[in-house]
Parts: structure tokens; sequence; C-alpha cells
């Protein structure tokens, strides 16, 4: 079956008790090994074909089924942190990996169903983010990065010659203040005051204090654990938006306007095991054309903005901005000047 080559995320979710069980410096396991086989498989697998879109809707049931299962996980690791007998040693090592694995496989089965037109599906996406206390990035996301992407006006895109650490703090106060302009102008089309129960970003943040809150009656142990996996999970989160669209801008038209959204203002990439084991998040410039599509339906676009390797490479090159900025900077001027030049200067460098 098709829906077969989409089960990575559960297995490497799985290495999280596997790690606990065999205990000490294992409960790092999914922190060394997801970057590791991810860069290594997409080195040894390569690019996959085109591939029309469609395919078998049990493809749905992949999120839907992940978010729980990450949401358990997080509960059993808490209290697995909160045991006397757990050492320092496991307790950071199950904060790092619940991190990796929220922030990763997490984020994109929410992010899945942030974009749906169910109600219930997006409500499914906000138990996801609440569990890792980002629960702003449902309204910042879907309204304000999918029409201001690309674009100086977006804080979640990352401009030339940032640095992932500089973008870090401006996206994430960025995006929260997004999501309060956003509501604060529904409500008053409404007739209706900013600050209230009609406000969601007070809900959510009620709702994430809460949840704050039962950690810490759980006692310091599972609050600490349960911040610091949401702080690496949101660290995660923004460092695929740094990647998404780094360096890439929009022109202004004669008529004042911003040009499209094309598939040369978002960076994808189309690394087999990449794609795959993250829910086709490669394939990004069409989930920007449409982005109610389901990932197993989007298409992989020809004349796009793509990255040098998959994801976790990438991730790893922007840890060491010189190094990031030699190796896409240039890639940045390629796509905008010219989009084949990309090409060719994988070919020239083959």
């Amino acid at each position: 079956m098709a829906i077969a080559k989409y089960w990575a995320p559960f297995a490497f979710l799985a290495l999280v008790p596997i790690g606990s069980t065999l205990g000490g410096a294992w409960t790092f396991l999914l922190v060394g090994a997801l970057p590791l086989v991810l860069t290594v498989g997409d080195w040894l697998l390569g690019e996959e074909r085109p591939v029309p879109p469609g395919g078998w809707t049990a493809h749905r049931l992949l999120p839907w089924l992940y978010i729980p299962l990450q949401l358990a996980e997080i509960v059993w690791a808490g209290l697995f942190v909160a045991r006397p007998s757990t050492t320092l040693l496991e307790a950071v090592g199950l904060t790092l990996s619940t991190g990796v694995a929220t922030g990763v496989f997490g984020f994109i089965a929410a992010h899945e169903m942030a974009h749906s037109r169910h109600a219930a599906e997006r409500l499914y996406a906000l138990a996801m983010l609440a569990g890792m206390l980002d629960l702003p990035f449902a309204i910042s996301h879907v309204h304000g990065h999918h029409r201001r992407a690309a674009t100086y006006e977006d804080p979640a895109s990352a401009r030339r010659g940032e640095s992932l650490y500089a973008f870090l703090l401006r996206s994430v106060a960025g995006q929260a203040r997004e999501a309060w302009d956003f509501e604060a102008a529904r409500l008053a089309r409404l007739g209706r005051r900013a600050v209230g129960f009609g406000n969601r970003t007070v809900l959510f943040a009620l709702a994430e204090a809460t949840l704050v809150a039962a950690a810490g009656v759980c006692g310091p142990r599972v609050l600490a654990f349960f911040l610091g996996q949401a702080l690496l999970a949101i660290a995660l989160l923004e460092a695929f938006n740094y990647i998404a669209h780094y360096g890439l801008t929009r022109r202004r038209l004669p008529n004042g306007r911003l040009e499209p959204l094309r598939p040369i203002h978002s960076w994808s990439t189309r690394r087999r095991l990449n794609n795959r084991a993250l829910f086709n998040m490669g394939r990004h410039a069409d989930h920007h054309r449409f982005s109610t599509r389901a990932y197993h339906e989007l298409e992989s676009l020809g004349g796009g903005a793509m990255l040098p390797c998959g994801y976790a490479g990438v991730l790893l090159l922007a840890l060491i901005p010189p190094l990031w900025r030699k190796v896409m900077d240039p890639r940045v001027d390629a796509a905008l000047d010219d989009p084949q030049a990309i090409g060719r200067m994988e070919r020239a460098a083959a």
C-alpha cells in the first residue's frame, strides 16, 4: 500500500520508549538517530520521481493517529522523569528526545490538521499545539504567513543574511503579535472588545497557563521536562520556518501589489526519505499553492527554489550561520535572478 511509505514518524517516535528502556545515554537515541538517518538516507536514496497527486484517503489517518501517540508520549515521558530512580542524564535525554519528536513530527501533523477545512481536524491541531505551548501558531500561520510569505511584513519569513538565532526571537514575538492583531481586528468587525474570552489568543494563553500549572503540580521535574520539551519543539518549528523562505522575497508590481507567490518563493526538496518521513513537507511550494491540499496529494513543482539537501542537512547548516550563508546566499540570488540557475549549479557541482 502507498500509505506504508509515510510510517517513518511512528518508527522514530518508538525510539523514545526504546531509549528509556535501555536507560542512561540511550535516552538520547532519537536525538542522535533522527539527523543521522535522514541525512544518510537522503544521500543514499536520492531524489524522488515526480508522481501524480492523489491516493487512498486512508493517508489521512496517519496524522490523526500520530497526534494522540505524541501527546501520550509527552505524558508518559513526564511521568518517567518524575520517578526518583530517573537520573539527571536520563531526564535530560528524555526531554530532548521528546522535544525533537514534538517539534518535528508532532508539529508537522498539527500543521497538516491546522489547514483542514474540517473543524474537528482544526481542533485536533490545537490539541497538539497545546502540547508544545504554541497555540497562536494556528492563527498566525494560517491567516498571516500564508498571505504574506516571502515578504518583510511576514515575521515567519527569514531575510537574506539573517541568522537562525536572530530569526527565532523575531519570529516568535512577531507571530504572537500577529495572532493578537488578527483577533483584535476580527472582534472589531463584530463590534466586540479585543480583551475578553471571545479573543482566541486569550483563551490560548489560559489553556497554556493551565497546562504549565498542571505540570507544576506534578513536581519541579515534570515542570522542567514539560517546559524544556516545549521550548525545543518551538525552536525546531521556527527552524523549519527559517529554512522555508530564507532570503526569497516577492517583488512589488507597478500597481503597488505584491507579485503572486510562486515556486521560486519557497524552498522545496525532492529528497525521497525527507518527504516520506516528514509527510511531504519538502513539497513546500505546492503547499503554498493549495494550502488545504492533503500532504499525500502535494506535487513536486518544477522551476522552483530547491534546497541543496533534505531538511535534516540544512537544519544542521543553519546552526552555523557563516556556513549557512556560504551555501544558501548564492542559491537565493540564483533563484530570484534566474530560477534555472540552481539546476545549473547542481549539475556543475556533480
